[in-house]
């Protein structure tokens, strides 16, 4: 267990409160209704991710929604709540997710579902708004082959797989993104539209900071994954030890 992880999640939680231009019962069959759920939030590389166990905690119609999510494997679970509000010209809703487990998997899983969820909520309000799904979040082409937190100097590597594309480049745990293909890479989500612009095998250039070294490397994109083979397949997606050298992400 990494250092001062307890302290490190003890209060992490993601909130965000925003508005819909919606009616309230709208809003709830969004949630709810399985056709509705999956026009904005479908996910079309469902078979990569381990299944759920989903226990619903509360249903308030159309007000409070709440539920937990556990995964096979992974001590803890956490909790999502939704809370509805009339308000002029539409919807209040709020997201709350809290209640995260104490491990890297789960480390990895409360510092990410910021960008997760602010991407989804976006697909939500649109569709609500004017009926286009705009399947924006899930769009990934390819990946670094590394896992990664959001750290004060930017974008820290924390674990590299073998064969992937940050081992390619030399990347090593502890190492601090600066750039790829020349483009200044400052946040989580500036990793993201690189793997939403490039298909895998593409060779992209990479700059990184390792200690007081500032590192330059090129290497072809690995394939996007999430789960199963080299990734643990539930939130986090930390990789599982002792894998094959010939096994890309």
């Amino acid at each position: 267990m990494a250092p001062n992880i307890r302290e490190d999640l003890a209060n992490a939680e993601y909130k965000r409160t925003f508005m819909v231009a919606a009616p309230i019962t709208r809003a709830w069959l969004a949630f709810t209704d399985p056709d509705e759920r999956d026009a904005w939030m479908a996910n079309p590389h469902a078979e990569k991710f381990e299944t759920a166990e989903v226990t619903i905690g509360a249903a308030d119609p159309p007000r409070r929604l709440s539920w937990s999510q556990r995964y096979a494997g992974l001590d803890g679970s956490y909790d999502t709540t939704v809370t509805f509000d009339e308000a002029p010209g539409g919807t209040r809703i709020t997201i709350l997710r809290s209640g995260f487990g104490e491990s890297e998997e789960w480390r990895h899983y409360a510092h990410n579902t910021a960008r997760g969820w602010d991407e989804m909520i976006a697909d939500l309000a649109l569709y609500l708004e004017t009926a286009v799904r705009g399947a924006r979040h899930f769009s990934l082409r390819s990946g670094l082959g590394a896992t990664m937190l959001q750290a004060a100097a930017g974008v820290r590597i924390t674990s590299v797989i073998p064969g992937g594309f940050a081992a390619r480049a030399g990347m090593q745990a502890g190492d601090v993104l600066l750039r790829l293909n020349g483009a200044s890479v400052v946040h989580l989500t500036d990793v993201a539209f690189i793997g939403r612009e490039h298909d895998a095998g593409e060779i992209v250039e990479a700059e990184y900071v390792r200690g007081a070294t500032v590192l330059r490397s090129s290497a072809p994109l690995s394939d996007w994954h999430y789960g199963g083979r080299s990734h643990v397949g539930h939130p986090g997606a930390y990789p599982k030890a002792g894998l094959s050298s010939d096994m890309q992400l």
